[in-house]
Parts: C-alpha cells; structure tokens; sequence
C-alpha cells in the first residue's frame, strides 16, 4: 500500500472516531441531563384535599425495579407509567406509611381507592424511571433499602444522600428490606450441602435445588441439623437487626417504619417457632409495620398491621393482567385498557380483557378462565391467516377456526405443544394430534425459579423437582402461524419446525375466527403460588383471500414499521450507552 492509501485510511479512521466520540458526548450528556433532572432537581409532592371515607382496606403494590426497555426482572418505565396512569384515571389515591398506622391503630379512614405503592431493593434505575411519572400523578411511594448497600460503591443502588433528597421531595418515604440479602442451608439439584452463601457470591441459581434466608432459620449442616444452639441462633439474628439499625441511624438518623422481610411468605407461617419469636420481638422493636406476605393485593381493616400484604407486580404482565389481579384480589370493580377502540370493536370478548396497541393484541384472561375474542367479520370458504403468538411459554395460546356454537377446530400453543382440538356441536372437545416443538434456550440467570421455601433434609435428597422440559412462567417465545384454510382441510405451518394438514369434519361449520388465552396448571411443588391469569400476546395478524385481499390486519405500515424501527434503534443505543458508561 501506497503512503497515500496509508494517510488516507489514518484521516478516515480519525474522522470515525471524532464522529463517534461527538454522538458518545451528546448522548451522555442527554443521560447525565435526564439523571441529574430526575435525582436532583425534584420538584415537591403536593398535598391534597381528599375525602377520607374508606374504613374497608387498601392495595398494595410493589416493584422490584424499573427498566428502560424488555427485561425478565424488572418492569419497564413504559409499562409502570400505563399501569399507575390507568390507576390513577380510576381514582386511586396513594397514601402514606402514616395512614396506613392511623388507619389500624386509630381507625382513622383512607381514601375510597387507597394504594400504598412501594419499590425494593433500593435500586438507582427504579428511582430515576419512576420519579417522572410519580410527579406527573402526584403519587407517593416507599423505596425499601437493605441497610448494607448504603456504604458500598455499587453504583446500582442509592446512597443514603439520594434518599435523603427524594424523601425531602416528599414523593417518597423510606423503607427497609432489614440489613442484608444472604442465602443460608443451600442444597444443590444432587443433595449437596453449599451451606451459606451471600447474595454476590451466589453461583448459577439453576443449580441450587432449595435456600433459605439468613433471618428465616438455624443455620443447618448437610443432614439439616441445627449447628448453632438456640443461644446463638438468637444472637446471630440478634445482631442483624442491631446492624441493620445502626446504619440507619448513622446515615438517615432514623430507622425506617416500614419493613418488607426476605423472604416473603414465611414468617408466622410453618417456620420454626423459635426462629419466629426472635424475628417478631425485633420487628415489632423497631418498626411500625410489616409488609411480611406477596400473597395478594388486598388488606383489609382486620389485617395484622404486622402481616400486611403487597403484591408484587411481574414484568411480563400487561396493564389489564395487573387490573385483573388487583380485582380478584380487592373485588373492586376496575377499568381495563382497551387500546384502539376501532380495532376492539371488530372482536367479541368473553371471560377476560383485551388491549389493542399498534401491531399487537393482548387477550388477558379472568383467573383460572378462558378469556375468548372473537373476529364478527365472516370469513369465506377459502382463506389465509397469519400470525405470531408471543405470550409465555408456559401457558396455553389457541387460534380457533370455524368457530360457531361451540363447533370449532381449535389449534393450541402450550408449553412449547401444538395441540389440535376437535370440537362438534353437542360433544366433547376432542384432542386429535400433538406435536412437540423444538427446546427453547434460556438463562438461568434470568428466568431461575424461585425455589425458597421450607424443606427437610429427606426433600433435599429428592433431586431436582422441576422436570427438564419444564419452563419457567416468565420465559416469553415467538412463533409465526400459518394456516391455509380450504374446504374440508386446514394447512398449517409453525414457523420452519411443524407442517401438517388437519382434515375438518363435515359436522364442524362455522365462518369466524378467534383467538383463546388460558393459564396452564401445573402439580409442581416450586410453584406453590402459581398466577392463575395469562396474557395470549397475538402479533402481525393478516387474512387474506384467494384473491389476495386483506379481509383484516392489524401489521404495521410501512411508514410505522420504519418509525418503530428508529425507535427501537435509538432506545438500543442508549441502552448501550447506560451499560457502557
């Protein structure tokens, strides 16, 4: 190569890192703009005349952490700013830690619709994302903290100079997770004793069979007997609580009055008795109230202050499977997203709620139901339907064809199955083939069970309790369907992996489409809690004719396709930038 090539290459790899260099720039001060706006220039909460006639009860809703965009672990921004939006147009008022201590000890009331909304762990992307959308509805909240994460210089979680601005706003109030997450009585998928192991230095959750929390029992040798005496076992929780209240009060000058325990569901609930005596004296000690259960929404005015419940909400529900959540739990009457209204008015909806947004629609179903929607449109005698399921794995998505007084053909997407019905007027529902598709790959790291609970030394001998084909319920998967729809047979292709025909009897008749969305039960013991709503997520719907005319479609244009498109690649580059930087 020539010395000119030579130069001209070093000036065009210069002006590529200039280029590059100026959009790094401008993009970090666009996020040093957003954080320094969103941590440090607060605005004030302001209070407000409201009617305080509700002697009933209130929700209670909690967050793990809030995102920037898709994560298995926390909720996006995008979806909490729908959620508490939808809430708040329905009236519900958040209240503070002190109301709910009024509320149980004076019996002063709260709000008509009372939400205590609530985040833990204390992370630094939780406060960033959701301290605009508390100021836009002028809602309150409580950051739950662990007491050890105060002095360390993990930039993921706030530092007791944070806490002190955003509780001087007044859109929050401070809570505490206790003094530390640390993992005790670990055995593996073998039966293998890894004794304990705090938070950080956890292996792969996927190889850990059953755990406990550090204030949840004796610690425990490889046969599961006891290795301290009651004595120390006292003393070593004893001294978590005493740590846990000296940080606070070095670095907030105050214990918090809220306690959300780790791990949820065990105290006062078949612990052992010893263990639980010295855990309630603490508690009771040092704090006000007790958000000890995940069980449910709902506390009503006979709950134990110090066994009060919160419900913490999944990231992978949609808007209404939250609404339908806090139904079941409150029986108060919610509103439901509807989305597009002139899409929604095209389907007929039972058992269940559906969100119409831009290409996709979501069908969420009652508890332990099948939410239906059907197209009112009548499809001629030859057609051809596309589109993709991206709900859950584990759930049960279904397409029906031919649909008319429950006669139907009816092609099901549950756990990773095709399954195809047969369903004729006056009989069962019959299943007629079953196809299995091909695994799925997932992280454990994301996706891993929750598998704390109370165990004896012969469960830890047990081996893995969860079958290897078994996927977690907040593992999500595309597929893209095709059926061809003729007389007398159905062809159909799942992406490149199934191709079949499914001849249709003469007693089936019928000319509507529909879609189904149910939850798919399951008699495993790590899902002790299992959620009884699904969410059938249906995308990029189009039929066509033989003639090759759109009958329906909800696909984007192709202008919205390029806007979603640019969409998408400026929120991966910020992304990039977040994590980078």
């Amino acid at each position: 190569m020539n010395n000119k090539k030579v130069a001209l290459n070093a000036q065009l790899k210069n002006r590529k890192k200039i280029i590059r260099s100026i959009i790094q720039a401008v993009i970090i001060v666009f996020l040093a703009t957003i954080l320094i706006r969103t941590i440090f220039l607060l605005n004030q909460f302001e209070d407000s005349a409201i009617a305080m006639e509700n002697t009933e009860g209130f929700i209670a809703l909690s967050y793990f952490g809030v995102s920037r965009g898709e994560s298995p672990k926390y909720v996006t921004k995008g979806n909490l700013d729908k959620q508490l939006s939808l809430l708040a147009k329905q009236g519900y008022e958040t209240i503070s830690q002190q109301d709910i201590i009024d509320f149980y000890e004076l019996g002063k009331p709260l709000p008509e619709k009372a939400l205590y909304l609530s985040f833990e762990d204390g992370r630094t992307d939780s406060s960033i994302f959701a301290q605009k959308i508390l100021e836009k509805l002028n809602y309150k909240a409580t950051m739950y903290t662990y007491a050890n994460k105060m002095d360390t210089k993990d930039t993921k979680f706030l530092k007791p100079k944070h806490l002190r601005l955003m509780e001087d706003s007044g859109f929050w109030e401070l809570g505490s997770n206790g003094y530390r997450l640390t993992y005790i009585n670990i055995f593996n998928d073998e039966g293998q004793s890894l004794g304990v192991i705090d938070e950080n230095d956890v292996p792969d959750k996927m190889m850990i069979e059953y755990y406990n929390h550090y204030l949840m029992d004796f610690i425990r040798d490889e046969y599961m007997i006891p290795t301290e005496t009651r004595a120390e076992m006292e003393a070593r929780i004893a001294g978590d609580y005493e740590l846990m209240q000296e940080i606070y009060m070095n670095t907030l000058e105050e214990v918090p009055k809220a306690y959300a325990i780790m791990h949820a569901n065990s105290l006062y609930n078949n612990m052992d008795t010893l263990v639980e005596n010295v855990n309630d004296r603490h508690i009771k000690k040092l704090y006000k109230m007790h958000f000890n259960l995940e069980l449910d929404a709902y506390n009503d005015a006979d709950a134990n202050i110090y066994n009060l419940s919160r419900l913490q909400v999944s990231p992978y529900w949609s808007t209404n499977h939250l609404m339908m959540k806090i139904q079941q739990a409150s029986k108060q009457r919610v509103e439901f997203v509807i989305g597009d209204k002139k899409l929604a008015e095209q389907w007929e909806i039972s058992n269940g709620a559906a969100e119409f947004l831009n290409n996709e629609i979501i069908l969420t179903s009652l508890p332990s139901e099948e939410a239906t929607m059907i197209l009112q449109q009548r499809m001629p005698t030859a057609y051809h339907l596309e589109f993709d399921f991206h709900g859950n794995v584990v759930g049960e998505q279904s397409v029906y064809i031919y649909h008319k007084n429950m006669s139907y053909m009816r092609i099901m997407l549950k756990d990773n199955e095709v399954i195809i019905f047969e369903k004729q007027l006056n009989k069962t529902e019959t299943e007629i083939e079953r196809h299995s598709l091909q695994e799925i790959v997932w992280s454990g790291e994301d996706y891993a069970f929750n598998k704390a609970t109370i165990y004896s030394y012969h469960d830890t001998q047990q081996g893995s309790r969860i079958d290897e084909e078994e996927y977690p319920r907040n593992l999500k998967n595309r597929r893209h369907f095709s059926l061809q729809v003729g007389q007398g047979e159905i062809k159909l292709a799942v992406g490149e992996e199934l191709v079949t025909t499914l001849a249709i009897s003469d007693a089936i008749e019928g000319t509507q489409i529909g879609f189904g969305a149910a939850y798919s039960k399951k008699d495993t013991t790590h899902e002790q809690y299992a959620d009884d709503i699904y969410d059938t997520v249906i995308e990029n719907i189009k039929i066509t004719d033989e003639a090759q005319q759109v009958l329906f479609t909800n696909q984007y244009t192709k202008a919205a396709k390029i806007k979603y498109n640019l969409g998408a690649w400026f929120n991966s580059l910020v992304d990039f930038f977040i994590k980078t930087f």
